[in-house]
């Protein structure tokens, strides 16, 4: 759902599965009552301003499927100037992801890999994994383990670990707790919006995290402010905005150019095709 204040606009995407919220409580939303996540962060896209601190921002490549499958969209990705890519390990077989890791770093003279298992490993399969890929390229597993096992993971995995799902359970606060975790994977959507991702970015920060904004298949209109957000923030790396690519159609007259896995933070975003939101 978009929203538009002052000829700018918001994207109000809650994604099924995931969002506390349905497309049906957004539309319901009435002043006086708790605002919802994927609302707050389409609010905030029109009124807050995002001070680029860089012109363009690198994009991870999004990998899902089979073995061959993710080995040759990352050989692809690569050819089309790709430097980070970041595995779905679901249809992946946990004997095979060493070896398809090891093929895709030959293959692209290096690529940064990312892993998410989004929570789908128990403590041992991770540490295992972990173990198996320490020093072949990974920058971090993403969330590999849930709920009071992730503290442990962050603390003994010799691999860089990236918070996920765990800062939609915890504090400001309580990061401290996570002391050796690399980054932190900011969604708007799903936290409530890029104030709340703004202040986990700067106690990471303080901390040693870096910070990589992600997408949860927003629009144009959303891809464009998770752009811009992420070029506002001083210690942030890739970012995971490849969710674009799945859209077969969009709401801008023109899609977003994400050429080279780059967005363009100075560039103009393009005109919303409003005969489309009818």
């Amino acid at each position: 759902m978009l929203i538009q204040r002052g000829g700018k606009w918001g994207d109000a995407a809650p994604l099924e599965g995931w969002s506390r919220e349905t497309v049906d409580d957004v539309m319901a939303w009435r002043e006086g009552v708790r605002v919802p996540a994927s609302l707050a962060a389409a609010l905030e896209a029109v009124d807050l301003e995002f001070p680029v601190l860089r012109d363009k921002v690198p994009v991870n490549a999004l990998l899902d499927g089979g073995v061959g499958e993710v080995f040759e969209k990352a050989v692809q990705a690569s050819r089309r100037g790709c430097r980070c890519v970041k595995i779905k390990t679901r249809g992946v077989p946990a004997a095979e992801l060493v070896g398809l890791v090891e093929r895709i770093q030959d293959a692209t003279g290096g690529v940064s890999v990312r892993i998410d298992s989004n929570r789908g490993w128990d403590f041992g399969m991770a540490m295992r994994m972990a173990e198996a890929l320490a020093g072949k390229g990974v920058e971090y597993f993403e969330e590999p383990v849930g709920g009071d096992e992730m503290e442990r993971f962050v603390r003994e995995s010799p691999v860089p670990v990236a918070l996920d799902e765990t800062l939609r359970e915890v504090s400001l606060e309580e990061l401290g707790r996570f002391l050796r975790a690399a980054a932190l994977v900011l969604k708007p959507t799903l936290m409530g919006g890029f104030s709340v991702c703004r202040r986990f970015a700067d106690a990471g920060g303080a901390l040693g995290m870096r910070s990589v904004v992600s997408a949860c298949f927003e629009s144009g209109v959303g891809i464009y402010s998770l752009g811009r957000f992420a070029a506002s923030l001083p210690l942030a790396s890739a970012a995971g905005l490849d969710t674009y690519s799945r859209l077969e159609g969009d709401v801008l007259q023109r899609r977003l150019d994400l050429g080279g896995f780059v967005f363009r933070a100075n560039e103009a975003m393009p005109e919303v095709d409003e005969s489309v939101l009818f």
